[in-house]
């Protein structure tokens, strides 16, 4: 072990302090910093052979837990690419990678820096709120919305993958076809389905669930408006009103 953490203060210039925590585990003291001036945590643990691993025994986490909670599907899946692209692996929170005492320097910067990404991860909120809308969305239809026999991601015209619908229901003999628009792009896009569908004279009713409609180029809701057969101007609207609506339909 005096071998590799001799390595690494005369790799980092001696600009380094490696403290003994408890036996075997080696905490590394670096100039490497989070955005708030904090100290990275990163510990060297012997492993078999001349195999070495560098973690931080959760520590990351929870910093990163004081003001932001990885507490949503899509939270996890934005910690889960930030692992996968720094080919790190997470054991009940400690975040870990394998290292030698060839690699043990582009390794550390390696791994201290995807654990400065990490803890940031609370200023991907615009990111992380964007992708809710549909999340929210998801979970509602799932759990809310059973008795209507839900399908998702559904393309009413075979062949045409361009023209998918985000849900469908079938409260009597004609589908309805729902679409989640955020944006003025899926605005647009459920626009062209709906007339892509009456095109290919389809008997289906087009419903849109607007994250917030007030937020849509006039244009889009417009078109939207004469378009489609229902919108709801919110995600909290849609909640309080669609069974009322689906149930109408069974009759």
């Amino acid at each position: 072990m005096k071998e590799i953490l001799d390595k690494i203060q005369a790799d980092f210039n001696h600009r380094v302090k490696i403290e003994e925590r408890r036996p075997g585990i080696f905490q590394l003291y670096l100039p490497i910093y989070h955005e708030d001036g904090d100290m990275i945590d990163v510990f060297i643990v012997p492993k078999s052979g001349n195999k070495y691993e560098l973690c931080d025994f959760g520590q990351t986490l929870m910093r990163l837990s004081y003001s932001y909670e990885i507490d949503t599907p899509n939270k996890e899946t934005i910690l889960q690419r930030i692992l996968n692209e720094n080919k790190l692996t997470e054991d009940d929170g400690n975040i870990k990678m394998e290292t030698n005492s060839t690699t043990i320097f582009t390794d550390i910067m390696h791994i201290t820096q995807a654990y400065a990404k990490i803890g940031s991860m609370r200023y991907f909120k615009r990111e992380v709120i964007e992708s809710l809308f549909f999340e929210q969305l998801d979970r509602f239809i799932d759990t809310e919305l059973q008795d209507f026999h839900p399908q998702k991601k559904v393309l009413p015209i075979p062949g045409r993958d361009d023209l998918e619908a985000d849900y469908q229901f079938m409260p009597n003999g004609h589908p309805v076809y729902l679409f989640g628009v955020k944006d003025s792009n899926k605005a647009k896009l459920a626009t062209i389905c709906c007339l892509e569908y009456r095109k290919a004279n389809l008997n289906f009713r087009g419903w849109v669930v607007n994250e917030d409609m007030e937020k849509l180029p006039k244009k889009d809701w417009q078109r939207l408006t004469n378009n489609c057969d229902k919108q709801f101007t919110s995600l909290e609207d849609f909640k309080m009103d669609v069974k009322n609506f689906l149930e109408r339909e069974r009759k």
